[in-house]
């Protein structure tokens, strides 16, 4: 009996054995390779990454720029790869990176020729992550920020002309989210907490196409809590700048219902 258990136990023994190094071999083959780069000259990096770039192997192309500027950090390619890189990691969507690239090269290079287009580009990162208005607009206020930036430093640049573009963009994204919460405010009858929101849109974000609604939304609330000066002052607003808007119909006509009433006079 024991000569038996010894036979299994051995066994087991032996296969325990065995098993590891087939566990070690299998564990370094699932292992992703490193990517190391051997020393080359600027030239040969740079044609490196531009064909990873065209075969749009966009991480191995940032990669390979910015190996010429750690390999070659004084030689001519140096400075452009830098910008290389940044766009790189745009086009891979990994905006992270390449904001981190972009924020390097204007500290390194604050009075660089080509800074119209690296803040063109730092402004599409945050641009391209903007969301749907119930969800966090952080992009939306740095979009606004770097593309105000380009074109108050830059106003004849190419990028600012697009830049001006996204900035409505940006804007009307940002002025949404007030009025996404001063509708919820509304509903929960917070009055004054909505009319904060919408006196926002209208005083920052009065060129959006949120504004007409913003004024109607005064009214409401306005007439809500019994202010009626400030909702024949918004319904006037309207009438003078969106003559043409529902927004202006809607109003009037709450107006005339609640507020004349309130005033002692006619309907």
């Amino acid at each position: 009996m024991f000569i038996l258990n010894f036979k299994k136990i051995l066994l087991i023994f032996l296969a325990f054995i065995f098993l590891i190094p087939s566990c070690a071999i299998k564990e370094r083959l699932e292992q992703k390779p490193v990517v190391t780069y051997i020393e080359k000259p600027p030239e040969l990096l740079w044609g490196d990454a531009t064909r990873y770039l065209k075969r749009q192997n966009y991480t191995e192309a940032a990669v390979a720029f910015e190996e010429i500027d750690k390999q070659h950090p004084y030689s001519k390619l140096a400075k452009q790869s830098k910008m290389m890189a940044a766009y790189a990691y745009y086009l891979n969507k990994d905006y992270e990176n390449s904001i981190f690239a972009i924020q390097r090269f204007i500290s390194l290079h604050p009075a660089d020729k080509n800074m119209p287009y690296v803040l063109y580009l730092q402004g599409l990162c945050y641009y391209d992550q903007i969301h749907i208005v119930a969800l966090d607009q952080n992009p939306s206020l740095n979009a606004k920020k770097v593309f105000t930036e380009l074109i108050k430093k830059f106003p004849n640049s190419t990028y600012s002309k697009d830049a001006e573009k996204k900035l409505l963009v940006a804007n009307d994204q940002l002025a949404a989210k007030e009025m996404h919460i001063g509708r919820y405010y509304q509903k929960k009858n917070r009055h004054l907490a909505a009319i904060e929101r919408f006196k926002m849109v209208v005083n920052e974000y009065s060129t959006t196409a949120q504004t007409p609604e913003a004024l109607y939304r005064l009214t409401e609330s306005y007439l809500s809590i019994g202010i009626i000066k400030e909702a024949e002052k918004t319904t006037a607003v309207l009438s003078y700048n969106y003559k043409k808007s529902s927004w202006y119909r809607l109003s009037y006509d709450l107006f005339k219902k609640y507020g004349y009433q309130k005033n002692g006079k006619k309907g």
